[in-house]
């Protein structure tokens, strides 16, 4: 008995052993459900138990697609052109579909060669449509103009069955190339005729209202494209930032990068929206947060100036400095050019009471933007701080001239007059001050003026 017992018990497992077959009917249940965590799961079970079979391959990598891992996709399309090189097959269908998803990663020279593979080695007949229409999207992320224009056309000729949607896209793609904002227009109202529900289409003419500073128009065409297509990374990225540059709405632009980077985690254009999100964040005083952020870009390009500028205003504000010091010296190293780097360095070398090194960059700032007012405010206070008013006095006397912080600047020179006894010119300043707001100098002024 015991050993009767020991067999059937076996026979039960052996039994509820799942197939590869069923975890693939699992996972295609769980895809139609847009149960994504779930299939995938299920078909990783499946490759597990079969891994040379090109179906679950293919079935992982249009789970990575909709989820938006395109480098986890382009591993898997890899896997599936392998195996069939073995078997003697072209895989052009995998080496389009890694084309697509080089695309979304911004790798556009590696989607061009693919692309050039399919179009030259595909071994059925039917329409090159969409090739072409993925090949001249290419090259206008190239700059590739001319060919890109090329490209659309060929599309339009190429598109035998009359698919309205390719037509429309084509149509689209040509207005991003038109010599004018009212020609790109007409193009992209013609590209809605043939698909009112393309929204490539809306968010094109949202960019064009942009350009002509039509903005409210371009909020609700942003909207539109967004009902359309309620899972595209890029239209919730735009929609950000027009809240931010152009609404100065920063509480729903932050709604709308996150939601972006959710749907698309790996996307090239994540650099902007971290950095975007780090100077939202730094700005309304969250520096923890504003400092997440930036990482994260530094992390995508440790070499964006922009980024280390931020990253060293932050650092600043965080009693960092000598971190705000080494982030502003690689920012210039890599870009020295721009004054308000150096502007930023004589600021975090004052706070070190580095005042020599200061001036050097205060004066280098001013060489490069002599309208730079608040290098001239500043030369002044570290003058002053070293005892020497009358060269204190004409750094403030340019910063007046500019206009820059005029109470402040008015207070301080009027006591860099006093230390030197200009005492009538000083109470001028102080009262120009007063005129201006600064009631809090009244004291200042009964002192030392009446």
């Amino acid at each position: 008995m015991k050993n009767n017992f020991c067999l059937i018990i076996l026979i039960f497992i052996l039994c509820t052993c799942k197939r590869p077959q069923d975890y693939r009917e699992q996972t295609e249940e769980y895809v139609k459900n847009k149960n994504y965590e779930l299939a995938l799961h299920a078909i990783t079970k499946a490759i597990q138990l079969e891994p040379d079979s090109v179906h679950n391959y293919y079935l992982r990598a249009l789970i990575f697609d909709l989820t938006a891992k395109f480098k986890e996709e382009i591993l898997d399309l890899n896997k599936i052109i392998e195996l069939n090189k073995t078997r003697n097959s072209k895989s052009v269908n995998a080496i389009h579909q890694r084309a697509v998803a080089e695309i979304e990663l911004g790798m556009y020279k590696d989607a061009l060669s693919d692309i050039d593979y399919f179009i030259d080695n595909r071994d059925t007949i039917g329409s090159l449509a969409v090739a072409y229409l993925n090949k001249a999207w290419i090259f206008y992320k190239l700059n590739d103009f001319k060919n890109s224009e090329k490209f659309y056309k060929l599309t339009l000729s190429e598109n035998n069955e009359k698919n309205k949607n390719i037509e429309s896209q084509a149509v689209v793609g040509l207005a991003n190339l038109a010599k004018s904002p009212i020609d790109g227009l007409e193009l992209i109202n013609k590209a809605i005729l043939l698909d009112d529900s393309n929204f490539l289409a809306y968010g094109a003419r949202a960019a064009i209202y942009i350009d002509l500073n039509k903005i409210d128009l371009a909020y609700e065409d942003y909207k539109k494209a967004i009902s359309f297509k309620s899972n595209y990374a890029t239209l919730f990225f735009n929609m950000g930032q027009l809240l931010f540059n152009y609404k100065n709405d920063t509480i729903e632009a932050v709604k709308y990068f996150e939601r972006a980077l959710e749907l698309s985690p790996q996307s090239p254009e994540n650099e902007i929206i971290y950095m975007n999100l780090g100077a939202i964040k730094h700005h309304l005083g969250n520096l923890d947060d504003a400092l997440t952020y930036f990482e994260k870009v530094e992390e995508i390009n440790p070499n964006n100036d922009v980024l280390l500028y931020n990253l060293a205003l932050l650092f600043a504000d965080l009693n960092r400095n000598f971190d705000a010091l080494e982030k502003i010296n690689k920012a210039i190293n890599i870009n020295s050019k721009d004054a308000d780097y150096f502007d930023t360095k004589g600021t975090i070398l004052a706070t070190l009471s580095s005042f020599k090194e200061a001036k050097i960059a205060y004066k280098t700032a001013i060489k490069m933007n002599p309208k730079l007012g608040g290098a001239y405010y500043n030369l002044g206070y570290i003058y002053g701080k070293e005892n020497n008013h009358e060269e204190s006095i004409s750094y403030y006397n340019k910063a007046v001239l500019l206009n820059f912080d005029l109470e402040t600047t008015l207070i301080n020179r009027a006591l860099e007059k006093i230390a030197i006894n200009e005492i009538s010119s000083a109470c001028d300043d102080i009262q120009e001050a007063i005129n201006l707001g600064r009631n809090d100098v009244i004291p200042l002024l009964n002192k030392h003026c009446k």
